[in-house]
């Protein structure tokens, strides 16, 4: 028995009762390897898309320009800085305090370093749309 009339009567549900248990079983395999083989192509082939759409939707100015330079602000001045590194200080101890459920005078904080995110903005904006939704 071929491998097509072996599909065809697989997927008759009448006759799938009369074929022996060997011719199930390969009925089965041949169905899931078509299955995967299929979904598998068609998704080398989106990939294949994918890459062409962004050659061909990207602008080129974009690829040879010059990385971006940071907008010159102005240096705020030494009482503000000082001001607002206290007052950072002041908020992070309350949060910390708050957190652990100890007072403010139990916690010392020595150093504060910004980390930068290598996250992309949905998924910052996904992290904030989750942590409102638990208020």
């Amino acid at each position: 028995m071929t491998t097509t009339e072996l599909l065809a009567k697989f997927a008759n549900p009448d006759i799938i009762q009369t074929l022996s248990i060997s011719d199930k079983l390969t009925a089965g395999l041949v169905a899931t390897i078509l299955g995967m083989g299929i979904t598998f192509s068609a998704l080398i082939i989106l990939q294949f898309v994918m890459v062409l759409m962004e050659k061909f939707l990207s602008n080129p100015a974009d690829l040879t320009s010059k990385p971006l330079q940071p907008q010159n602000k102005p240096d705020p001045s030494p009482e503000t800085a000082g001001n607002s590194d206290n007052e950072l200080v002041a908020v992070i101890t309350t949060v910390i305090a708050q957190q652990l459920k100890t007072s403010v005078n139990n916690i010392v904080i020595k150093n504060i370093e910004k980390v930068e995110t290598r996250s992309p903005a949905w998924n910052a904006a996904g992290i904030v749309e989750q942590m409102d939704s638990r208020f």
